[in-house]
């Protein structure tokens, strides 16, 4: 599949702040998005420990995959201070619920995507080339 390769190409030139707080879903994420040819992965344990990776601006954040429920700054939290400070940055949501509200209360707020836990790495492939070649405005 030439498009699967070219767009793992892609990905290694991505750097991806996931923000999770579980230990085996970081593991689990991380494993996934290697598998897709993400090599630059910084984690967060919450929204607030993102904004300050965000902050320091240590190197270019392309993409922000982050959970939904966590403690200190949920992810729809995160959402709304991203979208004020670094409205650039393509925010994928994660959740492990397929509600319809959660779903409208991040379009609200312009996520780029929502992606349902677990999910396999087509289907993370598939989701972030979507975010990625989507045209903006």
């Amino acid at each position: 599949m030439p498009n699967a390769s070219r767009a793992e190409g892609e990905f290694t030139k991505l750097t991806v702040l996931l923000v999770e707080d579980e230990p085996f879903s970081i593991r689990l994420a991380t494993s996934v998005l290697r598998q897709i040819g993400v090599t630059d992965i910084v984690t967060a344990r919450d929204g607030a420990e993102a904004i300050e990776v965000l902050k320091v601006g240590a190197r270019p954040v392309h993409l922000i995959i982050s959970d939904w429920n966590m403690p200190n700054m949920n992810g729809l939290e995160l959402l709304k201070i991203v979208r004020a400070t670094w409205p650039d940055i393509p925010f994928l949501m994660l959740t492990g619920s397929r509600s319809p509200d959660l779903v409208l209360a991040a379009r609200d707020h312009q996520v780029n995507g929502y992606i349902v836990k677990p999910f396999s790495a087509e289907q993370l492939g598939k989701k972030i080339a979507s975010i990625l070649h989507k045209p903006k405005g």
